[in-house]
């Protein structure tokens, strides 16, 4: 394997060998070029689809009980839920 890299590469001067090294380098680095500009296109391309956050305010009733209830959901998936006694002498929450 030597002596055909010596045969290939003989009559190469240090000029030459810089240039085949710049010349790798110069096809990595754009390589990693091209697919850096494809990952950003494809990114813009397929957008990006975040659910949207949304809160809900209800009246619930059980019974005479009544219930102030906010509900906040990101797509299907409830993030939080809070309700509170409504008073029924005042018509506001009770504190």
């Amino acid at each position: 394997m030597n002596k055909l890299l010596n045969h290939i590469f003989k009559d190469w001067t240090l000029e030459e060998f810089t240039g085949l090294l710049f010349t790798l380098i110069a096809l990595i680095a754009t390589t990693g070029l091209i697919a850096t500009i494809g990952l950003i296109g494809y990114t813009i391309a397929t957008g990006n689809d975040q659910p949207k956050q949304t809160t809900i305010q209800k009246i619930e009733t059980t019974g005479d009980i009544k219930r102030f209830c906010i509900e906040i959901k990101t797509g299907d998936h409830i993030d939080a839920i809070d309700c509170e006694l409504i008073d029924p002498m005042t018509g506001g929450v009770a504190k």
